[in-house]
């Protein structure tokens, strides 16, 4: 109507951009461990589609993009939803922005994500169209969920070094979960994994036994009338949105890290059953030792065995199994507010302090240190053939797998971005992304030099801010092992 220019309507949108990094959480030292830099999680999405499923975007589309070129803030956690025929006008508009080396935008996939909502969930088709991010990843529907998105997390590598250490902690010595046998006693690969499978089963019955608990502890002490009353049906059934008031009623489970679990299951595949190099005894007598005086066994575990993210089909095949599994076997629970369960795969800041509480690895992964970022990401350091190689290993798992959100964390050096042609490639990268079915993709665009002068001079570098996992956080904030792990990240100079 001309009643503001762009750039009065610009001046407006970075002022909101201020604000909303005005505002930061108070943690304990435990939870600041799994949501480390404080993310806040205000999601703006631009893009799209419409009603009807046609792209649409819009003057604010680029506006947004334009105040978070100029600013570089952490706040709001800015993305752009994609799909087969994305404007490539707001995709280059997008991509500057990338190279800015904020962090943001990150990218969704309607492709991977519509479908799976509407058909796997009974989500509306409406609904699932207008779909909205929450925070991070999470994937919600627009003013009529609970969807619970961080209901748990669940550490399948955990789960495995229990199988294979008769249900004993590698770290503790405590039993804490089925004795059903060892590397010592299992006489095939399928033994292991019908043990894995069931010590899967044994924990996740545990763990839903906790999730009707805190769902009960929150429609007794803690009811949400305000919330309820804008949360679409309470207000025609008379209920409270923790009670199941809401139209839609879902609580999603977070899978960690298939990366790593596909890792070590095909090193125990093809070392110990198939090539039988490595002797199962010798193998589980390395978990317990931290390979301490087992290097060379630990470097053919590393050096030896296809990893996931480089396209070896038989090795991704393994980790979309196990979330395959995990997410089927969601199908079976009901939550407390009658909704169904569904899965996620990423992890916040939440794969260093789980990795902090595993064993061991049969991947080579030595105690204590970080499992893989992000959720579908390969393991830092693993992804040897290049970025178009890992789109393909992320693609093995269906969309289905990740209606609660997946994520895939990418670094890329600046210069890559210093023309025309690259900017070109890259969105012809975001093109083969999207045909790919992958659900979420984000980048860091930063030089590793850069990232090691601000560990170590934190005062010249205030300002740097870093992709950690779903979200964007100033690098210096972060605590020591995670500016680690990003720093270890595969970085790429093209594609």
């Amino acid at each position: 109507s001309g009643a503001l220019t762009q750039e009065e309507a610009l001046e407006i949108i970075e002022a909101l951009w201020l604000k909303f990094n005005q505002i930061v959480y108070l943690r304990n030292a435990h939870s600041a461990k799994y949501f480390a830099g404080f993310p806040i999680g205000f999601n703006i999405a631009i893009g799209g589609v419409d009603p009807e499923g046609n792209d649409t975007f819009n003057d604010l589309s680029f506006l947004f993009l334009q105040a978070q070129y100029d600013l570089g803030l952490p706040q709001p956690n800015l993305s752009v939803r994609l799909n087969k025929h994305s404007s490539s006008a707001l995709m280059q508009a997008a991509i500057d922005v990338v190279a800015k080396g904020s962090g943001m935008p990150q990218f969704f996939n309607d492709e991977a994500i519509i479908e799976p909502m509407h058909h796997d969930l009974g989500i509306d088709l409406k609904d699932a169209r207008d779909y909205a991010i929450v925070g991070c990843v999470e994937l919600t529907t627009h003013g009529n969920n609970l969807g619970w998105s961080d209901a748990a997390m669940f550490n399948l590598n955990k789960a495995l070094e229990l199988t294979l250490n008769h249900g004993v902690c590698l770290l503790t010595g405590e039993k804490i979960g089925l004795d059903l046998g060892g590397l010592d006693t299992y006489a095939s690969y399928e033994e292991l994994e019908d043990a894995f499978q069931k010590q899967i089963d044994y924990f996740i019955d545990e763990m839903m036994k906790a999730e009707v608990v805190v769902e009960q502890a929150h429609q007794d002490c803690l009811p949400t009338a305000f919330l309820s009353s804008v949360i679409d049906d309470c207000l025609v059934a008379g209920k409270d949105v923790t009670k199941g008031g809401a139209k839609y009623n879902l609580s999603g489970i977070q899978m960690i890290q298939v990366a790593n679990l596909a890792d070590s299951l095909a090193a125990v595949k093809q070392l110990v059953y198939e090539e039988k190099k490595v002797d199962p005894n010798d193998l589980l007598r390395a978990l317990r030792n931290d390979f301490e005086g087992d290097l060379v066994l630990q470097t053919m575990l590393l050096r030896k065995v296809p990893k996931y993210g480089n396209d070896v089909e038989w090795v991704d095949e393994i980790g979309a199994k196990w979330a395959g599994y995990f997410r089927e076997k969601m199908k079976e629970y009901t939550n407390y507010r009658g909704g169904p369960f569904h899965t996620g795969m990423y992890t916040v800041s939440a794969h260093v302090p789980m990795g902090e509480n595993a064993g061991a690895s049969c991947d080579g992964r030595k105690a204590g240190t970080p499992l893989a970022d992000g959720g579908m990401s390969p393991v830092y350091g693993r992804d040897l053939k290049g970025p178009t190689a890992v789109l393909k290993s992320v693609s093995r798992m269906k969309e289905s797998y990740t209606t609660n959100g997946g994520l895939l964390n990418m670094k890329f050096l600046p210069s890559f971005f210093e023309t025309a042609e690259g900017k070109k490639k890259f969105e012809t990268f975001l093109r083969a992304f999207v045909d790919l079915e992958i659900p979420h993709i984000q980048f860091n665009v930063v030089n590793r030099d850069e990232l090691l002068d601000a560990k170590i001079h934190p005062e010249k570098h205030a300002s740097l801010t870093i992709r950690v996992a779903g979200y964007t956080a100033y690098f210096v904030e972060l605590a020591g092992e995670l500016q680690d792990e990003i720093i270890e990240r595969t970085s790429y100079a093209g594609i």
